[in-house]
């Protein structure tokens, strides 16, 4: 895999993060326990915070989609359409979220859901096709993240929030993002 390939799959897996810690610290209304990790892009409540948290979803979203797009392209076997299409349709749904922020209405629901849905997708797809990949341990660790994440939002929690589930299975295909990028994918 080139470098541009690796930098690009590395970018998208973690450039949200910066933004969003930096929304968590400029916002100390916010409690994990209590709250999504949307109510911090709502620009009613959190003003100008909730642009820069809302711009880190849009740019990783647009990282993610750019190198799903940029698999597909290069490697247009059925073992890489099988992830990578859904990758660039996941990415497009982060984006969204940060587009359409929680104070946009139902819409912002939506697209949330479908990201979660799509990005877990995403790794049991990847996980699936794994044995004709050449990086197998990445394969089993994609399907076993995927299944964390569907786990996480499976089990009744004891607080009202969402943000740890949120931020469980957004590390948990930043992980996957990273092994893909660093193992490589020829």
């Amino acid at each position: 895999m080139t470098r541009v390939y690796r930098l690009l799959g590395f970018l998208s897996a973690l450039a949200a993060y910066p933004f969003i810690l930096t929304s968590i610290m400029l916002s100390p209304w916010f409690n994990p326990y209590d709250n999504a990790l949307s109510d911090l892009g709502n620009i009613a409540r959190n003003g100008w915070v909730a642009h820069l948290y809302n711009f880190g979803l849009v740019f990783s979203g647009f990282l993610a989609t750019l190198f799903g797009v940029s698999i597909s392209i290069r490697y247009r076997s059925w073992k890489y359409l099988c992830w990578s299409i859904l990758l660039a349709a996941a990415g497009i749904d982060l984006a969204l979220i940060g587009f359409y922020p929680e104070d946009a209405g139902r819409i912002h629901m939506v697209v949330s859901t479908i990201f979660f849905i799509s990005i877990i997708l995403v790794m049991l797809s990847y996980g699936f096709c794994y044995r004709h990949l050449p990086s197998p341990a990445t394969g089993v660790a994609a399907f076993l993240l995927g299944l964390t994440s569907m786990l996480v939002w499976m089990v009744k929690w004891p607080w009202r929030g969402v943000a740890i589930q949120e931020t469980v299975a957004s590390l948990a295909a930043s992980a996957w993002l990273l092994m893909v990028s660093l193992r490589g994918l020829e």
